[in-house]
């Protein structure tokens, strides 16, 4: 195919878009309300997902350390937190710091401890940050095995619930997301199927006068391309527009937890580069895919 006649199929795809404005502008309305359902499922995933990490930030392990304990042993200690696997941080607190934590946490009472500090009851401690709270049982039973351990405060219980949570939250989150997006590829495809159906006549008189199959096809792919990148702009100009409103209305209601929400939700600015290339992808995949394999039945007669 030449340059002049591709540049003229591609021109006339887009024009055709115009030109059967009715068929078009339901195909666009469809495909941006399947985008806009999809891409928030996506977004909710992802700041459920980010809640998570935080909260997994948040929660540390403190192995206290016996009162007994020499500079040897505690050496020991500190070599061997460092190389644990699943540990991403610690820190040493000794009963002097531990003492002053004290007194900062309890503020205009912290006067109460003065004195103690030649009789300090607060015992020392590692405060160790695990990668994963799926990992936080496993690194528990490794530091009870080491010496000097007294006891160990983690929040086990916690951690299970969150990782169950979590794990049931995405697996849900992915199989609605799937059915969604097989449910936006079957209604375009039907919605295109439909849009060739009344153009049947012109195909036929396309192939009655000796045209390719691929002169025939390139126009109703680009028209699909065309249709698909309309609705990914339009999908996304109206997710945006939700996302951001959401955030305000949230942060303005005046209940806490849902003031909690909006300081927890991903700034949209860090994220729509993801979101538009996502349905700017889907967009185009759809509607070329969805004209080119629709059209392959008119082009068989």
């Amino acid at each position: 195919m030449r340059g002049s006649s591709f540049g003229y199929l591609v021109k006339q795809g887009i024009i055709n878009v115009w030109i059967n404005r009715m068929m078009s502008m339901a195909s666009i309305g469809i495909l941006t309300a399947c985008m806009i359902i999809v891409g928030g499922s996506g977004l909710l995933a992802v700041n459920v997902r980010d809640i998570f990490r935080e909260i997994e930030n948040k929660n540390e392990l403190v192995v206290f350390v016996k009162e007994e304990t020499d500079e040897i042993v505690l050496n020991e200690m500190y070599s061997k937190i460092d190389g644990m696997e699943h540990v991403s941080s610690y820190h040493y607190v000794s009963k002097a710091d531990a003492l002053e934590e004290q007194k900062s946490f309890m503020g205009d009472k912290g006067y109460l401890l003065e004195g103690l500090e030649d009789d300090n009851p607060l015992p020392a401690s590692f405060r160790v940050k695990v990668d994963s709270l799926e990992n936080l049982e496993s690194v528990v039973l490794e530091l009870n095995q080491m010496n000097g351990v007294d006891s160990i405060s983690a929040p086990t219980d916690l951690a299970k619930t969150l990782t169950g949570v979590e794990k049931a939250f995405l697996i849900l989150g992915s199989i609605i997301i799937g059915i969604l997006i097989v449910a936006s590829a079957v209604v375009i495809s039907n919605t295109i199927r439909l849009t060739l159906y009344a153009r049947r006549r012109e195909i036929r008189i396309m192939k009655y006068v000796g045209a390719t199959d691929s002169f025939i096809r390139l126009p109703f792919v680009v028209e699909g391309i065309t249709i698909g990148a309309v609705s990914a702009g339009l999908a996304f100009g109206v997710l945006s527009l939700i996302y951001e409103s959401l955030g305000v209305m949230f942060s303005k209601s005046g209940i806490t937890w849902l003031t909690g929400v909006s300081t927890s939700l991903i700034p949209f600015a860090n994220l729509w580069q993801y979101v538009l290339l996502a349905f700017l992808g889907f967009g185009v995949f759809i509607g070329a895919f969805g004209s080119g394999s629709s059209i392959r039945r008119y082009l068989r007669a």
